[in-house]
Order: structure tokens, then C-alpha cells, then sequence
């Protein structure tokens, strides 16, 4: 297996930037792509770019690629995941894509690539192919007629669309940090934009490389402090941090403590089935048990089905439901070509908290009922061994295999999945209570750890 080989992931393209992630693979990659858009050429491709000090020259290395195959390409500059994508669906695009390595550390980069209606490339449509054309090396080449480039700003158009969604029904007041990632210049410029519904603290919103303050992954240790400590500062009702490309939401409550990011699925999809009068919401399948009983208390339906960003938008398409959301803190929209998006999700929570006089931590208290073990990685020799012993070796319950394995009980459940990239089995407990939880947990990790 070649070096650039294993940089092409089930759902993107991801390394460190310097070895076999270069400008010249990069150029090979946006010749591949643009010939997978549009083999003749004619086509138009969006890209845009994250924070990270490597994205410009990346950037223009797979620019030049695309314009290669004979297509044009609209250059956005630093932008979000979320506005990229959202942008060249509605505007008709082909494709989009962003130079990215979304929440992983400074020393990686990236590309998510997408076709037309914001269609995700993974590695069983598209992102195959267009491996295989880098790897045989067919990528330098020039169309009879190469394409042209232009650029334009379209952060005002893609606020004043999120603004459509905010309905606050009292003034709140909201710190949002950015971590100096990409979503910097669009929460500047929605601060302004919504200084007449909400009051938004601004941090860390010039898009800085480095990552001076943080990791680009709020989830990391210590992430939330500099947010945390803000919130409790201006006394406001809660807090959102972004990742590196903005498609990941995480919020801490006005006490600054971290909301579980499975039971915001609940919330938000809670308010938007209300807003509709009815509706299905998909939900991970490590998420608590609490999240389809909320949806079903307010008037909704409730969806499982796996984990990852091709499980999410299928559902979402294929039951055509209103929302989704996973425990990685990715929310995803029907009326944004079934994306996913954290602005739009801090907006929404925005909506929750500003209906009533109760504060976030109050509001998600109906959904934090049951113990939960999060996401336990462990490293295992075989992984669908593994998941045989495992589904041997418990009795009774029903099983499920949407994604690995599921099995529910009356007072507990487990999920088990194989990991994409490595040997690593990623087991999600829950009950209802500590003591049946860490019984149960010690239960499934004597099976696992079997010989």
C-alpha cells in the first residue's frame, strides 16, 4: 500500500501535511475529481478553505487540478464546511470541496469532496475512483480547453439565510468561540448581522493556523476552559465551540459545564418536530435511550441508524426526516440538502432556550435519565471476531446490526463497531443506573477480553 494510498479515509481525504499530502497530490486530486464531475469538462466546482497554515497553497495546488479537467472553479476563501457545501448545492454546482482536516491537529490537512445537491464522496462512490485515477497516475494531463477561475464572498448570503431559522422569543445572550478556526469571519459577521435578536460574546475568531488557544477539537482536554470561563464571566445562557471546519457544535450550559452531545440530538430535534407539528428525527445509535423517547413525547418519530456521515444523510433522504444528529456533535438539516451544520444548531438551541424562562441545563434535564459509559475505544486483534463473541456470548435482549452490534435490554444496552481505519472496537454502554451500567460494562469487557 502505497503513502497516499492511506490517505484516501471511507469518507474524505486526510493526513499530515508535508509527506505523501502535498501540493502535487493535491494538483492530481482535483484533476481526478473534476474529471469524475464532469469527464468533458464544462462543469463549475465551489472550493473553500480552512484556518490550517498549509490550506492556501493545498488549495491552490487542486485548483489548478480542476481547472485542468476543464472545468471552472469559484473560489470562496476561508470558509466552514457547513457554508461551502450548503452554497454550491443551492446554487447548482457540480461539486464541492473544502481543504480541510476538520477537528485533527494543526499538523494535518485534507479535502472533503462533494458532488452535485451536497452528495458526500466516500470510498464505495466516488472517492474510489478517483484513488484509483490518482494512483495510476493519469492526472497530468490538460483538457483541450482548460477551465477559468473566479471568486466571491458569500458569507453575507449564507447569514442571512441561517437567520431565517432564529425565532428567539426573548433576548438571550451567547458566547460562541471559534477556536481560530473557519468559522471566525461568518460568526463576525452574524454578530452583526443579529445584534437585534441576540447578544453574541465573540472568541477567538481570527483564523490563525497555529491554534494559538486550543486544539481545532473542542472535545479535547481543556478545550471548553477559555469558553467556559467566559459564559460564567458575562453570565451567559449557554456557550457553543467549532471545530476546525465548523461542523461539529459543542455547548457548555450557563453554569459552563459540557452538555452531553447525544442529548442535544434530543433537544434540538425536539424543538424542530414541535415547530413542525410533527416529523422524523434520525439518531445515532450510541445515543442515551432518553433521545427517541423525548422525540416521541413531542409528537415525533424516532429513527436509529449508524454512525458516520453516509449512515445520517441516507436515513435522513430515505425517511425523509426533518433532522439528525451523532454523538461526534454533527447536526444535520433536510432543508440544507440534509447537511449537517453547527451554526444552524446553536441557532435552534437559541430557539429552545429563548421559549420559556428555563435555562439550558433545566431544559435537557428530561434527557439526562440514564447512565451512559460514552465511547470506549479498545484495541482488539480481530475485530469481527470480536463482535461474534460478543453476540455469543450475550443471551436474550434484541439484537441489531445497523453498524456493528446492538443489543437492548428492559435496564441496559451496549453498541459495538469496528473502527474504519484501525483495529480498534468502539463499545457505547448505557442503563438506567451506575450500578447496572459498571456491572454490565465489567460483563462485556471479560467476553471482549477473552482469549
Amino acid at each position: 500500500m502505497t503513502d497516499q494510498h492511506k490517505l484516501f479515509g471511507a469518507y474524505d481525504i486526510r493526513g499530515i501535511y508535508g509527506a505523501a499530502l502535498d501540493e502535487p497530490f493535491a494538483k492530481n486530486v482535483g484533476y481526478a475529481y473534476g474529471h469524475y464531475l464532469r469527464p468533458q469538462g464544462g462543469g463549475r466546482v465551489l472550493i473553500g478553505y480552512d484556518a490550517r497554515i498549509s490550506s492556501p497553497a493545498l488549495k491552490s495546488a487542486f485548483i489548478e487540478g480542476v481547472l485542468n479537467s476543464g472545468n471552472d472553479v469559484l473560489d470562496i476563501g476561508i470558509s466552514s464546511t457547513p457554508m461551502a457545501v450548503w452554497y454550491a448545492a443551492q446554487a447548482g454546482f457540480d461539486g464541492g470541496a473544502v481543504v480541510t482536516a476538520s477537528h485533527m491537529g494543526k499538523q494535518y490537512n485534507g479535502l472533503k469532496l462533494y458532488a452535485g445537491n451536497a452528495k458526500p464522496l466516500g470510498a464505495n462512490n466516488g472517492l474510489g475512483e478517483i484513488r484509483t485515477k490518482v494512483e495510476g497516475g493519469t492526472c497530468s494531463g490538460k483538457a483541450a480547453k482548460c477551465g477559468t477561475l473566479s471568486t466571491t464572498d458569500i458569507i453575507p448570503e449564507y447569514v442571512s439565510f441561517l437567520l431565517r431559522h432564529v425565532r428567539p422569543e426573548r433576548r438571550l445572550k451567547v458566547a460562541m468561540d471559534a477556536g481560530h478556526g473557519a468559522a471566525g469571519p461568518e460568526l463576525v459577521v452574524l454578530q452583526k448581522a443579529a445584534k437585534h435578536l441576540v447578544d453574541f460574546i465573540l472568541l477567538n475568531t481570527e483564523p490563525d493556523g497555529n491554534f494559538p488557544k486550543r486544539t481545532p477539537n473542542p472535545l479535547d482536554e481543556g478545550s471548553l476552559t477559555e469558553l467556559s470561563e467566559l459564559v460564567l464571566r458575562e453570565k451567559c445562557d449557554f456557550g457553543v465551540s467549532f471545530d476546525g471546519d465548523a461542523d461539529r457544535a459543542i455547548f457548555v450550559d450557563e453554569h459552563g459545564e459540557l452538555i452531553d452531545t447525544g442529548l442535544m440530538i434530543g433537544l434540538i430535534g425536539g424543538e424542530l418536530v414541535r415547530r413542525n407539528g410533527g416529523g422524523k428525527v434520525v439518531y445515532d445509535l450510541r445515543a442515551s435511550r432518553a433521545v427517541p423517547e423525548y422525540i416521541v413525547s413531542q409528537g415525533g418519530t424516532a429513527i436509529r441508524t449508524g454512525v458516520g456521515t453516509q449512515f445520517m444523510m441516507g436515513s435522513m433522504k430515505e425517511q425523509r426526516a426533518l433532522f439528525a444528529g451523532e454523538l461526534s456533535g454533527h447536526y444535520y438539516y433536510a432543508d440544507m440538502y440534509a447537511t449537517d451544520n453547527a451554526v444552524r444548531t446553536m441557532l435552534e438551541a437559541i430557539n429552545v432556550v429563548a421559549r420559556g424562562t428555563a435555562t439550558l441545563s433545566r431544559l435537557i434535564e428530561p434527557l439526562a435519565l440514564y447512565s451512559s459509559s460514552g465511547e470506549i475505544n479498545l484495541r482488539v486483534t480481530d475485530i469481527q471476531d470480536t463482535l461474534g463473541r460478543l453476540e455469543s456470548g450475550i443471551a436474550g435482549g434484541t439484537k441489531e446490526h445497523i453498524d456493528g452490534l446492538s443489543v437492548n435490554f428492559d435496564d441496559w444496552w451496549f453498541s459495538a463497531r469496528g473502527s474504519q481505519t484501525e483495529p480498534v472496537l468502539r463499545l457505547t454502554i448505557g442503563a438506567v443506573s451506575n450500578d447496572i451500567l459498571n456491572e454490565r460494562k465489567a460483563q462485556l469487557f471479560e467476553i471482549i477480553e477473552a482469549k
